[in-house]
């Protein structure tokens, strides 16, 4: 059991690199295939209309031919940084297509990223997707669609400007967030060909989130899977829970954190905050995420 076909959404090239060389390094121990999807807006959508007396709405043709060299550029650029990307890890040879084994395609679709991506996703093992710089809308429409609508995980890995070293190396100290939600469970589910190949796994509960029992029955279901984790129960203190989850992930020295993503409404966690999105915005490592 492991990750075979890797998902990589591209709106902007520069914001969604770290993803491509994470998925790459990944899919080259993994053996697997990495899809670069983009998914492209119709340049006669970005475009305001114009009006006249005789036609009524239409299109300046110098506005829609300008709209498309611009898609068309970036086209080509997202094309560049995968070869440049090839070249940098000295994978240029890779297989190109769609196959088994070590791999790589790249395709384009237009019409909405949220929605282009969500069904790419479902027929991915899992989609990986670089944290937007702060102020950027980065790669959040991608994000969006794949981790609402896929019904697959999601790996989110730092940006370029959180100075991550995107080596993608299978993850050897994991962190998994545990509180009982369907979501974590899901999220273990999802993240098991990680974490049967992880040297050390601790289960994290935070506030009592689930008591003692309940935090053996996880630890005996890893076990029925050969996996040795350790279970710790830390209070909170005051702290957000965000913040007692990533400093045990930096004290652990884990390099993935495995959690449920959005237990709460989406809106409840963008008025008030919450511990998905605050891990997002924070996390020092990969989060791999299923909703």
């Amino acid at each position: 059991m492991s990750f075979r076909k890797l998902l990589v959404p591209v709106e902007r090239p520069k914001t969604a690199r770290t993803a491509l060389r994470y998925a790459l390094e990944l899919a080259r121990e993994l053996d697997a295939h990495v899809e670069v999807f983009h998914p492209q807006l119709d340049p006669a959508m970005v475009l305001p209309p114009v009006f006249d007396g005789l036609s009524g709405m239409a299109y300046a043709p110098e506005l829609l031919a300008q709209a498309q060299k611009s898609a068309d550029d970036l086209h080509a650029e997202i094309k560049a940084m995968i070869e440049g990307e090839l070249a940098s890890l000295g994978c240029s040879d890779i297989a190109r297509g769609h196959r088994a084994g070590f791999s790589i395609s790249f395709e384009t679709a237009i019409g909405p990223p949220e929605r282009l991506v969500a069904r790419r996703g479902r027929i991915a093992d899992v989609t990986i997707v670089a944290r937007a710089p702060h102020g950027s809308r980065g790669e959040t429409d991608c994000l969006a669609g794949a981790l609402w609508a896929s019904a697959r995980p999601v790996i989110l890995v730092p940006g370029a400007e959180d100075s991550f070293s995107a080596n993608g190396k299978r993850p050897e100290r994991i962190v998994v967030a545990w509180n009982g939600s369907a979501e974590a469970s899901r999220a273990i589910a999802a993240a098991l060909p990680m974490l049967v190949q992880a040297v050390a796994v601790e289960i994290l509960t935070i506030d009592n989130a689930v008591d003692r029992e309940a935090l053996d029955r996880v630890r005996d279901y890893f076990l029925t899977h050969g996996i040795e984790v350790t279970g710790k129960s830390v209070a909170s203190n005051g702290e957000t829970l965000a913040k007692v989850l990533l400093d045990r992930v930096v004290e652990r020295e884990a390099d993935m954190i495995v959690m449920g993503a959005y237990t709460h409404s989406r809106l409840r966690e963008y008025l008030l905050g919450g511990l998905t999105q605050q891990v997002m915005d924070g996390a020092p490592v990969p989060v791999l995420l299923a909703h």
